[in-house]
């Protein structure tokens, strides 16, 4: 694992649409064609950047359904909602 993630992600993508820009400026990719696959690095790191953040943060939620403490206790009571105890 790196220090620096961005850095590497930045250059990877960098990288990779000099070589897109390269090739249609050399004539070995039409216009059409470098647009498309720009389009796709784009997606592509879109989708990895979601899923980024939804495996980093989602550790750092409280579930709705059975939520639970850090030592694995329940953090719900087992007393319905509106009673009171001892009635």
């Amino acid at each position: 694992m790196s220090r620096y993630p961005l850095r590497i992600a930045g250059s990877i993508v960098g990288a990779l649409t000099a070589v897109v820009s390269g090739l249609v400026g050399s004539g070995l990719f039409t216009t059409d064609q470098g647009n498309a696959v720009t389009g796709v690095i784009t997606g592509l790191v879109t989708l990895l950047a979601a899923f980024g953040l939804v495996v980093s943060t989602e550790h750092k939620v409280t579930p709705l359904v059975d939520p639970r403490g850090s030592d694995g206790a329940s953090l719900t009571s087992d007393t319905p909602a509106g009673s009171e105890l001892g009635q």
